[in-house]
């Protein structure tokens, strides 16, 4: 870890620890002092509520998160290693023999740009260019959006690319990555730095952890889903210590949930209210049909259509992910305003208060600077309305979020539990306990994660929809069974669980 120390940098492993010691009380000393001055500037705008009540505890509990890390799973490790290597290799094989140039580096950016786009290559016609350097990019997106407009062994070059590309970053950012941060740490765990100050949102953000110069460790945020039938599970090497299992309870839409608190649309609240599928809900007043005759790809449509109201998009990004004419996917813009009105009164309120103030306020009292919605150019303006409205909703679920771990936390420690916080993603916790007190966690975990009752009393927000969470256990991250519950929040299918843990 490096520091500056009387105007230079120094490696705190050679310092000497004088030097170190006064160093340390030095920091302590001006980040006293800057407290005392940060903590006025946020009575003054109203922040330190929302600090004292929801930060300083959330930042504790994942402090503690941070010093435990998580154990990984060697056996695993290897295999994965092993696997990808194999597939690298005669990837790299048949791309090398679909190419037209000799010797090329599927690494190369230089390289594969001319190759796709030159005539001396496959003379491909760019849709992306970069904005640097204004030549062809060659991002995974762009080269998604060529498959379509290509064909043979164009295509098929690209799509073996892209394949390679992927297993590539896999293998070098989480194989190798956590093989590295095992032989750094020694202990058999990874560890991941969590970030309440790197989003504009108050999101968190994770990180790979410092280790003198280099970053080591995982991002929790960034492991990604394997797809179906892919026997690369980078999820599966994060396992529980011996004895314990792994649980991981996601909240169910919260951002939605968190968007009809807002609005407080009837026909909404209604649908999170009845237990029904909110998107099934939603496809039949759009299409008029009854929701037991909603088709999948309707619904499809009324999940992209309620999320895109949440992130700013309209018919036109509809258009793009459905593949449907812009006029088809205004009518279906249309209809959803027509099912759920007071969605749209309330993001003209927001532009409204955005115009007039210059920032967004979370439901939680957080602020977001949006000086740009007086420019004069109009796409900046747009921009900011999108930003602030974002801004109120994804950051309430943050804090949401926030406030249900430090709850979960809180409760299972009342209970005597045994337990160790593992992780946070997005809208999810993850956990582990032993395999002996499993159904008491899990009851605990259901029934501290859906209380909404202390932000009546914290933050004076009562909440008008309950808040789900769908709860999974298993011998590690990447693998595990659904948890059943009663209406009353008692398991049901234990003995499955029990059973599954056992047998996998």
């Amino acid at each position: 870890m490096l520091t500056v120390h009387n105007g230079g940098s120094h490696d705190w492993a050679n310092m000497p620890l004088d030097e170190t010691a006064a160093g340390n009380a030095m920091d302590c000393d001006f980040t006293f002092r800057l407290y005392s001055i940060v903590r006025e500037q946020m009575k003054e705008k109203g922040l330190h509520h929302v600090y004292d009540k929801l930060i300083k505890k959330a930042a504790y509990n994942l402090s503690e998160v941070e010093d435990i890390g998580v154990r990984v799973d060697r056996e695993y490790l290897a295999e994965l290693d092993v696997i990808c290597q194999e597939e690298l290799q005669s990837l790299v094989e048949v791309i090398k023999e679909l190419s037209p140039v000799d010797d090329l580096n599927p690494n190369s950016t230089k390289q594969l740009a001319e190759l796709l786009f030159s005539t001396s290559g496959f003379n491909l016609t760019p849709v992306e260019f970069s904005a640097k350097t204004k030549t062809p990019s060659i991002t995974e997106s762009h080269m998604s959006t060529l498959i379509a407009s290509s064909s043979g062994e164009a295509k098929t070059f690209i799509q073996t690319l892209l394949r390679y590309k992927s297993r590539f970053k896999q293998h070098k950012t989480y194989v190798k990555g956590v093989e590295k941060a095992l032989d750094y740490n020694g202990d058999g765990r990874i560890y991941s730095n969590y970030n309440f100050s790197t989003t504009v949102t108050g999101r968190l953000s994770c990180s790979l952890y410092s280790c003198g110069k280099e970053k080591k460790g995982v991002s929790f945020h960034t492991l990604p889903r394997p797809e179906e039938g892919d026997p690369v599970n980078i999820r599966k090497l994060i396992i529980p210590d011996e004895g314990n299992v792994f649980l991981a309870a996601d909240f169910s839409q919260a951002e939605l949930r968190v968007l009809a608190q807002c609005c407080r649309d009837e026909n909404l609240i209604k649908a999170f209210n009845s237990g029904q599928d909110l998107h099934s809900f939603t496809a039949s007043l759009i299409y008029s049909k009854p929701i037991e005759k909603v088709t999948k790809v309707e619904r499809q449509v009324a999940k992209s259509v309620s999320f895109l109201i949440v992130y700013g998009g309209g018919p036109h990004k509809l258009s793009e992910q459905i593949g449907k004419p812009v006029g088809y996917c205004k009518n279906i813009f249309s209809e959803y305003q027509n099912s759920f009105p007071k969605v749209f009164s309330w993001m003209k309120l927001v532009h409204k208060s955005v115009r007039a103030n210059g920032h967004a306020v979370s439901l939680f009292g957080r602020r977001r600077n949006l000086s740009n919605v007086n420019s004069p150019i109009k796409k900046y303006q747009f921009r900011a309305l999108r930003q602030g409205m974002n801004f109120v909703i994804q950051s309430s679920a943050s804090d949401i979020m926030l406030q249900a771990l430090n709850r979960l936390k809180e409760r299972l420690e009342e209970a005597n539990l045994d337990f160790d916080l593992l992780a946070t993603v997005h809208d999810s916790v993850e956990l582990q306990c032993p395999k002996s007190q499993l159904k008491q966690v899990l009851e605990v975990t259901k029934s501290a994660l859906t209380d909404t009752s202390d932000f009546k009393d914290d933050f004076n927000l009562d909440f008008i929809v309950p808040f789900e969470v769908d709860i999974e256990v298993g011998n590690s991250f990447g693998e595990a069974i659904e948890t059943e519950f009663t209406p009353n929040g008692s398991v049901t299918n234990l003995s499955e669980i029990e059973a599954y843990v056992e047998n996998n």
